[in-house]
């Protein structure tokens, strides 16, 4: 370990130099590939995606004593807010923009071993190490600094849809659910104790945000499937997309993170973050409507205007609403698709042609690219039923699809058929 020996008072001038020294390089860099709106748009998820997961890990490691910083300004919940912003754009569009070409683990390599050598642990009384702080370093890298720039990268060209999705969820999870109440706290008052709720209405809560999470995420979920796209208007679908929960609510991201952060404020007590809620409104009064007349009306001209005229905004329908009927395929020799069937027809599916064939349980959407098979077909019909339905349906297929998806990868995808081999 090399001792550095710095003043005290040039240990803070780093601190700030950590902030200023990456949004210079940031702005500067971003002029270098205007150009290209890809890139641009690549380097912003980066910095999105790190700056909700930094702070996550960094809370983290205080927590287990990895390390601590001192001073008391512009803290969050011990975490210096400048350093958690200039680590989001150093380790996202700072190195991507410098190295767009380069490998992310090649890049990142060097500074994990830099680290380890010189100076986290020679920044005292700036960041004070404890006990094994590289463990703690290692996993900030793996888990923040690495796929942000893969992120970057993969955004730039336009590959690896489902993990760059997954990867603006869970960096959307982090920023909406740990960054915005923190700071709200902060602001407002309170803190992330729950000891004091009671059990009950703890559990309703966690319910309550728990299927919150499943509408926010199968909402991902659809755009990837079906849109061809994120649900972020800078990196919009290809295509509109109706079904699955869409076919019950419009703004599904929406209403997700305003349940959660209702769901959060009455387990913590805290009407401030409750009331953060009044944001998703406020968001989808200016920006998502903006976007829509903006986008989606010339885009898709005739289907957007129908479909918003029998799909609301907020309160979601309790059936579905399905312009052309899609086709579940049962085999009649086995006794479990016979018994869907008749389950189905029990409940008044809508929308839902049952046609007989041989082999799997299949599921197919008129005009949709992406057929489905086994359990990821019988998810899909449940859409067909009602809101609970459907609900079920959608956190099925957040099990099922990502499974497949990553045996997909090994053995070569099936390019038009999405599920597992069950019956």
């Amino acid at each position: 370990m090399i001792a550095l020996d710095l003043l005290e008072p040039i240990l803070w001038a780093l601190r700030w130099a950590l902030f200023l020294g990456p949004l210079a390089a940031a702005l500067l860099l971003a002029r270098r590939v205007q150009q290209s709106r890809r890139h641009l748009v690549g380097g912003l998820f980066s910095f999105l995606y790190g700056l909700g997961t930094i702070l996550a890990l960094h809370l983290l490691a205080i927590e287990v004593g990895w390390w601590r910083y001192g001073g008391d300004v512009l803290m969050i919940h011990g975490v210096p807010a400048d350093i958690l912003i200039g680590g989001a754009l150093l380790f996202g569009p700072v190195l991507y923009f410098a190295l767009p070409n380069v490998a992310p683990a090649l890049i990142l390599l060097p500074i994990v071993l830099a680290l380890h050598g010189t100076m986290f642990a020679s920044l005292d009384p700036l960041v004070t190490a404890g006990p094994n702080w590289f463990m703690g370093v290692c996993l900030v890298f793996l888990v923040a600094h690495l796929p942000a720039l893969y992120l970057a990268r993969w955004t730039a060209t336009d590959r690896e849809l489902p993990i760059r999705a997954a990867l603006l969820a869970l960096g959307y999870g982090a920023v909406a659910f740990l960054l915005v109440p923190t700071l709200v706290m902060l602001a407002m008052g309170g803190t992330w104790e729950v000891g004091a709720t009671p059990r009950w209405l703890l559990g309703l809560c966690l319910l309550v945000f728990g299927l919150s999470c499943i509408v926010g995420l199968a909402a991902v979920q659809a755009f990837v499937l079906h849109g061809e796209g994120t649900p972020i208007p800078l990196d919009a679908t290809r295509r509109l997309v109706r079904t699955g929960l869409y076919a019950y609510v419009c703004n599904p991201m929406q209403l997700s993170t305003a349940l959660a952060w209702i769901a959060m404020g009455v387990a913590l007590a805290n009407p401030w973050v409750a009331s953060a809620a009044l944001m998703a409104w406020v968001f989808v009064l200016g920006m998502v409507r903006w976007h829509h007349r903006q986008d989606l009306e010339q885009r898709f001209p005739a289907a957007w205007p129908k479909y918003r005229a029998n799909v609301p905004e907020w309160l979601p329908r309790w059936r579905p609403w399905i312009p052309q009927p899609a086709q579940l395929g049962i085999d009649p020799t086995k006794a479990s698709h016979r018994a869907f069937r008749d389950w189905l027809r029990s409940r008044q599916a809508i929308g839902i042609e049952i046609v007989e064939a041989q082999g799997w349980l299949t599921y197919r959407e008129p005009g949709e690219t992406q057929h489905f098979t086994g359990a990821a077909a019988a998810a899909k019909a449940l859409n067909h039923l009602n809101l609970a339905a459907a609900l079920l349906g959608a956190a099925v297929l957040l099990l099922v699809l990502p499974l497949q998806y990553a045996r997909s990868r090994r053995t070569g995808p099936r390019p038009t058929e999405i599920g597992d081999d069950a019956t």
